[in-house]
């Protein structure tokens, strides 16, 4: 199992299965006002996505893209092997859609329930380094206010 480039699966999509997943309304407490464009939301659900493909020990390769679509959030995760698209399938449940060009799709809502479910497998955000990363941003926060000539 390895994690591939998008691109790979887009040159050839009828050798892969596709899952797409649709954030639901009330995924990740919902749409904040200080991120109109939800990318908050979108990162974390394509980070689950992708710690559940690497925690679930799949047989082949997979690749996972977030996408905005003009009415909804995405998630397309494509697989190779027909037992990891069952296997994943089982975990998120969803509806079969036409699948031209790839070999199969489903597609699903991911709310809470199956964000509980996915991470059961996935397991929690890996945080280390956040506490450094916080405390740089405030550095540099502090030294751009008292450099000099600065107009606020």
């Amino acid at each position: 199992m390895a994690r591939i480039a998008w691109s790979e699966f887009g040159t050839r999509p009828e050798g892969a299965f596709l899952i797409v997943a649709e954030i639901g309304p009330d995924f990740g407490g919902g749409p904040r006002s200080d991120d109109p464009f939800d990318t908050a939301r979108l990162r974390f659900a394509a980070n689950l996505m992708v710690r559940t493909c690497t925690q679930s020990k799949l047989i082949g390769d997979f690749a996972v893209q977030p996408l905005r679509d003009s009415t909804a959030l995405l998630i397309h995760c494509a697989v190779t092997e027909p037992a990891d698209f069952a296997r994943l399938c089982g975990v998120v449940g969803g509806i079969d859609i036409e699948p031209s060009p790839w070999r199969a799709r489903r597609r699903f809502l991911l709310d809470e329930t199956v964000h509980d479910a996915l991470l059961a497998i996935a397991g929690p955000p890996d945080s280390r380094g956040a506490g450094r990363r916080a405390r740089a941003a405030r550095e540099r926060e502090a030294e751009d206010r008292h450099h000099w000539g600065r107009v606020f």
